[in-house]
């Protein structure tokens, strides 16, 4: 399957079929599954450190462990996340290789870790300050076929009424109704906004 990290989730959107906007999420946030991962028995997943144009390790470790969070919440998986050096991780062990899936990373990353599939993202658009603005596209590859099975592209801007609306139905799931500031405590903190990102992308996985 030809793919680049860029333009990865949009062509296997693309591969798999029409978009899909799961129901009382943000028109912006687009998604898909085969029926590979619709068969497939998901026990211990791999969150590689998602990537950004930026070199900004804070940014990057930020939504990551926001998405690590948000998996290990749907608990009908493991989630592992490799320790070390992230960037050396990345550049020693390339998901991808000229546009295509890397064979011997994801072999090796099977053989390590001992899992069924990788999720990978990318950062798209990061505003730290109000109006808050992050966008995401992340997959996850079986490493039984190296097909990538599940994906989804989301840019969340708090300056859109659906998205504040969004942010108002996870405050009120997630949070006490009294604490200070109300919902806009999320609108506050990127680390409490990278969260609601990561909330609404990977709950997708269960749709």
């Amino acid at each position: 399957m030809k793919l680049t990290l860029c333009i990865v989730i949009l062509s296997s959107l693309s591969i798999m079929g029409c978009f899909s906007t799961p129901p009382h999420r943000s028109s912006s946030l687009s998604y898909n599954k085969s029926d590979e991962f619709k068969k497939m028995q998901i026990r211990r997943v791999l969150l590689l450190p998602f990537e950004y144009n930026i070199d900004r390790e804070a940014v990057i470790d930020e939504v990551t462990e926001a998405f690590s969070v948000e998996l290990r919440k749907i608990g009908s998986f493991e989630v592992v996340v490799p320790t070390g050096n992230k960037t050396t991780l990345l550049s020693e062990h390339e998901i991808w290789n000229k546009g295509s899936v890397n064979i011997s990373t994801l072999v090796a990353f099977k053989k390590k870790y001992d899992v069924d599939a990788i999720i990978f993202g990318n950062i798209t658009h990061y505003r730290p300050y109000e109006p808050m603005l992050l966008g995401v596209k992340a997959g996850m590859i079986s490493t039984d076929t190296g097909s990538v099975v599940w994906s989804a592209d989301g840019v969340f801007d708090s300056n859109e009424n659906e998205v504040a609306e969004l942010v108002k139905q996870y405050f009120e799931s997630t949070h006490q109704k009294s604490a200070l500031y109300g919902w806009k405590l999320i609108l506050l903190s990127m680390r409490r906004y990278s969260q609601f990102v990561a909330n609404q992308i990977t709950e997708t996985l269960q749709y």
